[in-house]
């Protein structure tokens, strides 16, 4: 008995030593691995800048000759019959007639607002009055911003949707009162000469003398010394000018790139562009040009075809330039891993370890972004637990919990 017990002990001793040996070395093979989660992560990519504006334009050969009041925007498009500028003999008879441009304008309004008989186009009282206190609130917005052009435009608004609303509710019958008065306004005043020009392309006041000396052909030579001596300069508007026609709608725009921001640009890269202090408006634009400098900065010219009131007025600017934003799964670099010709990391999945297919979308210094994939196995997804670091790693090889 003795015996028997004695040999059920050794028997049990060398299992438990088989077992402790397993352990160790199932132990041994899932010791060494360092994990991290799989985040969604955007990346902003923009810089801000210095540069300078070249266009194709041409100063308008006119003298003001007396109190210009001008007809047109900053950038907007003029032919040989459109009226560029009226000029008065006196301040008070130009500040008359952008009055009676005001009332004319309201005239109109009311009259095709009076002439409307058809009871649906006055819209349903409660639409009308949430319109109105919106439109309220866009005018105490824009005169806070003091965006007088705004101002104008939504206080018209504003009175047509009031003379609407009272037309529906019936509280006015009409506006031939107001209409009368507005004629009467009209009687007086006006006059001023018409300014055209033979000339076709886009407005501006801006005139500073450089129009005929920076022109495109000459971004083909310009290097950083000399973009940086141009940008030296002082460019005041000549106030004696009457203004000038950008005769083309390409624009470019040339800037000095810090060592830091030199790796977003390349050759046709898209771009958007914003001028400081402008409010939000962007234009978009393309990487025309970049050669590198010798102190790792490099000289970056920017297509741009689309025209606004900053294109054209400006001959410097500080411009933010901005690229395609990415947002995706960050990985480290040392997690990739390629299997059978595919690019993948490896995840802890439960008590295995599961290889998941990546799709990069950028590269950064230590790490990848990876495309963002629902509902597929296959495919690394949000918060996978992803092995940075592990030797002897392989699909479906067991660790532990």
């Amino acid at each position: 008995m003795n015996t028997l017990t004695s040999k059920l002990a050794t028997a049990f001793l060398l299992l438990a030593i088989v077992l402790f040996a397993i352990f160790q070395g199932y132990r041994g093979l899932s010791e060494g691995y360092r994990t991290e989660s799989a985040y969604e992560f955007q990346i902003a990519r923009y810089c801000n800048t210095e540069g300078l504006l070249v266009r194709t334009e041409e100063p308008i050969q006119k003298s003001p000759g007396g109190h210009v009041r001008y007809l047109l925007e900053e950038g907007e498009k003029f032919r040989g019959d459109t009226p560029i500028a009226q000029v008065f003999s006196s301040q008070e008879a130009a500040e008359t007639a952008a009055r009676q441009e005001t009332v004319k304008e309201e005239k109109d309004l009311l009259t095709a607002i009076q002439r409307s008989t058809d009871t649906s186009k006055t819209a349903d009282v409660e639409t009308l009055n949430k319109e109105i206190s919106l439109t309220l609130r866009q005018l105490t917005q824009c005169a806070g911003a003091k965006d007088m052009e705004a101002v104008a435009q939504t206080h018209m608004a504003l009175v047509e949707k009031i003379g609407r609303q009272q037309l529906a509710t019936g509280q006015n019958t009409g506006f031939g009162e107001r209409i009368r008065e507005l004629d009467q306004e009209l009687s007086g005043g006006g006059g001023g000469e018409k300014v055209y020009s033979s000339q076709i392309g886009y407005f501006s006041r801006y005139v500073d003398g450089y129009e005929e000396q920076y022109t495109p052909d000459m971004l083909e030579k310009l290097d950083i010394p000399t973009l940086e001596g141009m940008l030296e300069k002082g460019y005041p508007a000549d106030t004696a000018s009457f203004g000038k026609s950008v005769t083309d709608f390409t624009w470019y725009y040339a800037t000095i790139i810090p060592q830091e921001s030199v790796e977003f640009f390349y050759v046709g890269a898209k771009v958007e562009l914003a001028f400081m202090g402008s409010g939000e408006q962007t234009v978009p634009g393309k990487v025309v040009q970049l050669r590198a400098g010798e102190d790792g900065r490099a000289l970056a010219v920017i297509q741009s075809t689309s025209i606004t009131a900053d294109t054209v007025s400006h001959r410097t600017a500080n411009v933010k330039i901005s690229f395609r934003n990415y947002k995706g799964l960050r990985i480290s670099q040392k997690a990739l891993r390629i299997l059978d010709g595919e690019k993948g990391v490896y995840v802890k999945s439960g008590y295995s370890v599961k290889f998941k297919k990546v799709d990069i979308l950028y590269t950064g210094l230590d790490y990848y972004l990876c495309q963002i994939q629902y509902g597929s196995s296959d495919q690394l997804s949000l918060f996978d637990e992803v092995i940075v670091e592990g030797t002897d790693l392989y699909d479906g090889k067991p660790i532990d919990p």
